[in-house]
């Protein structure tokens, strides 16, 4: 397993790579894309149509410091432009946004496409600036990732949907090829949709521009910044024991119990993970040397488990809870870390004979000094983005979850040496901070969990790790108080993933698994709210 599992924030991912973040992946596209490009591979119908991309070259590259006599620069953004549903003339537009990685078009497997069938609505997706092909500058050295962040973004947004909405014959020419529709948007009733960062973007749209869109979808948004974001490793915790998606409390016990006895056995030995007593499956790929190459390695044995339940039933042919605890609770095994060794040989190795655990520091900094765009690529962004506003690095410091005993995963290298190294800051203390130096900046300009707004949904699963920073009803865990409008909808999906809502009824039953009763509420909650936005 020599591909690296760290940072999946908002990021898919199985075995592909990424830093120690379940949010998003090194190569793909961001989470929704990546489940949808997994249901693309399994036999079934396919996911997308044959939607061609334009790219709007009247895309603004600084949206806050040009003047009269100071033009802006202008760029290519990329986006689709799905019609084959469209009414007409004041029939509603429905804007996918994209994210921390390759945007492609609406697929018919997003409770979207169902929506926009229903309501004979426009479908448009608009690729997120820095990833995929939307390029704004040359590449992306640090001077240049300065025009990346999320008010840059919200930005683009706001002024594509103007774009779209005022189209001309003239206007037309702004888009390649030129943008021809049929119909006229002039008067059309918007609605955004997003999940995990792109919900974040979808919430503080409504917020910041709210005459653009009537209202909005904001799925498993993580709206509240949190440097030090152990929490993630809590609720991967108690998904490991929660029985309705195949936990148990032996499963959660044999997971720490496994871990320990790994971290004890290869941190004995110089260079660590050297002694010959390390299982097969759990060998590292190269020498550790030091405490940044343990975390390399401790951070993709947290990985496997981070992946699995942030996508649990949700990626064709991965493992699930149920599948990991099988495996774990299994009588077959001596010990816990044979346990661990099964499980890992079994579900995460990759075939051949150097089969290991990535454990290289070197490597994993190398990815993200990269300043070459690709087309693909996005950890170097996505974690430009996490250090300069959000944080989100997980850790596996705090309690109330199996994964103490990996203490390289420190908010020390898997935070501050990674922003400082990666992008060379010589002091880092965190995200961007207020004014008052006392809250973080995104805070001061979104609001956190008080998304005060009007016509906003907001869906979070009590089983995504992501929903500990969300904003959920006083039953979850995670509730703290926020102040909400009236006209915002909390809807608390119980059992289910990231981004769960997101997709159509049934969209992985050819997986193995049907939607439950809590999935068939919220699609229920979600469909009488859009409605209600557009009429």
């Amino acid at each position: 397993m020599r591909s690296f599992l760290v940072l999946a924030t908002l990021f898919g991912l199985t075995r592909a790579s990424v830093l120690h973040y379940h949010h998003a992946a090194s190569k793909g596209g961001h989470h929704v894309q990546q489940v949808l490009n997994s249901l693309e591979d399994a036999p079934s119908s396919p996911a997308y149509d044959n939607t061609s991309p334009y790219f709007y070259s009247d895309a603004i590259r600084d949206h806050f410091s040009h003047n009269v006599a100071s033009p802006p620069s202008k760029w290519n953004q990329r986006f689709y432009y799905q019609d084959q549903f469209w009414g007409g003339d004041g029939f509603p537009v429905f804007l996918y946004i994209g994210g921390e990685g390759p945007q492609g078009p609406a697929s018919e497997r997003l409770f979207m496409w169902e929506l926009a069938k229903e309501h004979k609505a426009l479908m448009v997706s608009l690729e997120h600036r820095f990833y995929g092909e939307s390029y704004p500058t040359d590449d992306m050295s640090v001077e240049n990732l300065s025009y990346l962040t999320s008010e840059q973004a919200l930005a683009d947004l706001a002024r594509f949907i103007e774009y779209i909405s005022s189209l001309t014959k003239e206007s037309a020419l702004k888009s390649n090829p030129p943008l021809k529709a049929k119909f006229s948007a002039a008067n059309s009733k918007w609605v955004s949709f997003g999940g995990s960062y792109p919900g974040n973007l979808a919430t503080w749209l409504k917020l910041k521009y709210p005459s653009s869109v009537a209202g909005t979808v904001g799925s498993s948004a993580p709206v509240q910044a949190d440097y030090n974001f152990y929490r993630y490793a809590q609720v991967v915790g108690a998904a490991l024991k929660y029985d309705l998606i195949g936990g148990s409390d032996q499963c959660y016990d044999i997971v720490e119990k496994a871990v320990a006895e790994l971290h004890d056995l290869v941190t004995l030995t110089v260079p660590y993970g050297s002694s010959e007593n390390v299982p097969a499956s759990l060998k590292p790929c190269t020498d550790m040397n030091d405490e940044y190459d343990l975390y390399a390695y401790e951070s993709n044995i947290f990985g496997n488990f981070q992946g699995t339940v942030q996508y649990n039933m949700q990626m064709s042919g991965a493992a699930t809870v149920a599948d990991l605890c099988s495996e774990l609770t299994s009588d077959a095994h001596s010990s816990p870390l044979g346990a661990l060794d099964a499980m890992v040989g079994k579900y995460f190795a990759s075939s051949g004979e150097d089969s290991c655990i990535a454990s290289s520091w070197s490597e994993m900094i190398g990815e993200l000094k990269e300043e070459a765009f690709d087309g693909s690529s996005a950890m170097r962004q996505w974690i430009w983005q996490s250090c300069n506003e959000f944080g989100y690095f997980q850790t596996t410091e705090g309690d109330g979850h199996p994964f103490t005993s990996l203490t390289s995963c420190s908010l020390k290298i898997a935070g501050e040496e990674m922003c400082k190294q990666s992008y060379g800051i010589e002091e880092y203390w965190g995200p961007q901070k207020s004014g008052d130096g006392k809250k973080y900046a995104s805070t001061e300009t979104y609001g956190s969990r008080s998304v005060q707004g009007a016509n906003i949904t907001i869906p979070n699963g009590n089983m995504d790790p992501w929903h500990s920073l969300g904003v959920v009803n006083a039953t979850g865990e995670f509730y703290e108080p926020a102040e909400l409008t009236r006209s915002e909808n909390v809807v608390f999906i119980d059992g289910t993933a990231h981004c769960r809502d997101m997709y159509a009824p049934e969209a992985f039953a050819s997986a193995g698994f049907n939607d439950t009763e809590p999935v068939q509420w919220a699609h229920q909650v979600i469909r009488q709210d859009v409605a209600r936005y557009i009429n």
